[in-house]
């Protein structure tokens, strides 16, 4: 088992307002979770039923929840950095010093100093060469907000990554997995969309680092194929870690879990929407994986 990850882990897509099913959907997501307290509650029941890692993006409202939950410091957590989508919605409207500056006014003076002073010697260069660049300069911030619990690894977020994949360029990779493997001394994980053509890439570019992807009975999001797709995850030696395991909603957890037995996925990483989605999906896959 990778260090610090356990075998099913709560994801936050539903807390940032993000669904494969529905617009509509989507847009209840962002209501709903707007409350931290309807956050918490998910997060106590995952508790509950012995879930004790959380794979979650730098936001206000999951970092409040956060704050809420008694039981946040026993959590491992994930940190998804960078929060691609909120610093898009950010730079559109302020710009990109403006969208890190925003990002900076809930740490403390000393946060502000230790990083700040690091990263903006950096910006001036940092804007006229990549955005990219300044994406891994601001691993530093992100994480800042989550240095008092407990890290059990930290994301690549899959846009990143992906965009890495497309553009031949193994060095994001690299810089993010030594920055994190010698900083903050957990280990690095790729998120992405991609998992049958990023993982022959990274072989071939000797990156030995654990691979986050959508691998479901449906084939959902498994690119470029499901047969790909399986082949690499029992060939290639990677530690696998599964999203989209229920296949973006469309199957239920007696549907999906069965699908892993005997497969080599090392953990499960499950969005939910409610608290009693919370207790069915958690419950049945333990009951499945023998968790």
């Amino acid at each position: 088992m990778t260090m610090g990850l356990e075998k099913l882990i709560l994801g936050s897509n539903a807390f940032e307002g993000v669904s494969y099913i529905s617009r509509t959907q989507a847009l209840h997501y962002m209501e709903h979770f707007a409350k931290e307290d309807n956050i918490v509650a998910i997060l106590e029941a995952a508790n509950s039923l012995g879930v004790r890692a959380f794979m979650c993006s730098n936001c206000p409202n999951i970092m409040a929840a956060l704050q809420k939950f008694p039981k946040a410091g026993e959590l491992s957590l994930l940190p998804v950095i960078p929060n691609a989508y909120e610093y898009a919605m950010e730079a559109s409207e302020k710009g990109v010093l403006g969208a890190v500056l925003t990002k900076a006014k809930g740490f403390s003076m000393y946060q502000k100093v230790r990083l700040g002073l690091r990263a903006l010697t950096k910006i001036k260069s940092v804007i006229s060469k990549d955005v990219l660049d300044l994406l891994l300069e601001l691993i530093h911030f992100e994480l800042a907000g989550f240095e008092k619990y407990k890290l059990g690894g930290v994301v690549l977020h899959g846009q990143v990554t992906d965009l890495a994949l497309s553009s031949g360029n193994p060095h994001i990779l690299t810089i993010f997995q030594d920055l994190v493997r010698d900083s903050y001394e957990v280990e690095p994980i790729l998120a992405t969309h991609n998992f049958g053509v990023l993982l022959p890439q990274l072989i071939e570019w000797k990156i030995k680092i654990p691979v986050l992807g959508p691998l479901n009975q449906k084939g959902f999001m498994m690119r470029p194929s499901k047969d790909e797709c399986e082949k690499l995850v029992e060939e290639s030696g990677y530690t696998i870690i599964a999203k989209k395991v229920l296949a973006g909603g469309r199957l239920t957890p007696e549907e999906a879990f069965p699908y892993f037995q005997g497969k080599k996925v090392e953990s499960f990483v499950c969005g939910i929407g409610s608290v009693p989605e919370a207790y069915h999906t958690f419950s049945v896959a333990k009951s499945f994986l023998k968790i």
